[in-house]
């Protein structure tokens, strides 16, 4: 008897699980469908876009089709570049839907993205609300141009945390130790880089010729 309760309850659980997954996996569809639709559209058919991708994100909702992360879905889908996706969900999580509607896409990811430069980060919103400029242009007229170029100014002049520190210090460590190794190769004219992550090497004609003799 108990065998059998604990079976039923069991049974219960996997049915319960499946029904969820299909939900999911329709809700999936959907935001899926409302992406291809939208987002090459004008008008709001970018902030629509960036709303179906937040709910996908953030529900986790790629999980029903079996992807292990929210970039394999855009890739199986062939929806848009990971990039750009998350271009539109930082919209949409950092502007209400007029005012990103007012700039427009562009402008809209141009706001966002200065705004998160400031330390410590600031709420695009709340600069559009408090009226802030940009060398005396209010920032719903300000250019992509000049939001860029404002956001490159203040990732400059930030200041490094103690971790940003001591990665930038491990990096440039890196780089030191494998450009002496290709030295001790007979690559002396190599030249070595370290950018998001991956080490580049770039190597003439003569370098490579080293490389292949060591």
């Amino acid at each position: 008897m108990k065998r059998s309760r604990r079976e039923a309850d069991e049974g219960l659980i996997e049915r319960t699980r499946t029904a969820a997954k299909r939900r999911h996996r329709a809700q999936l569809d959907e935001l899926v469908g409302v992406v291809r639709r939208r987002v090459d559209e004008g008008g709001e058919g970018f902030y629509d876009a960036g709303e179906a991708l937040r709910e996908m994100l953030e529900k986790r909702l790629y999980r029903a089709a079996g992807h292990r992360s929210f970039e394999a879905l855009l890739v199986a889908e062939s929806l848009l570049s990971y990039r750009q996706a998350n271009k539109l969900v930082a919209i949409v999580r950092n502007l209400p839907r007029r005012a990103a509607l007012s700039l427009g896409q562009e402008r809209a990811s141009a706001l966002v993205t200065y705004a998160a430069a400031h330390t410590p980060p600031a709420s695009a919103a709340a600069l559009l609300d408090e009226g802030a400029t940009l060398d005396g242009t209010p920032l719903d007229r300000a250019s992509v141009r000049a939001l860029q170029t404002a956001t490159r100014a203040l990732r400059k002049h930030r200041a490094r945390s103690p971790i940003e520190s001591a990665r930038d210090a491990a990096d440039a460590t890196l780089v030191k130790t494998v450009r002496a190794a290709l030295r001790r190769l007979g690559a002396s004219t190599a030249t070595v880089t370290l950018t998001r992550g991956r080490v580049h090497v770039s190597l003439d004609r003569s370098a490579a010729a080293a490389l292949a003799r060591a």
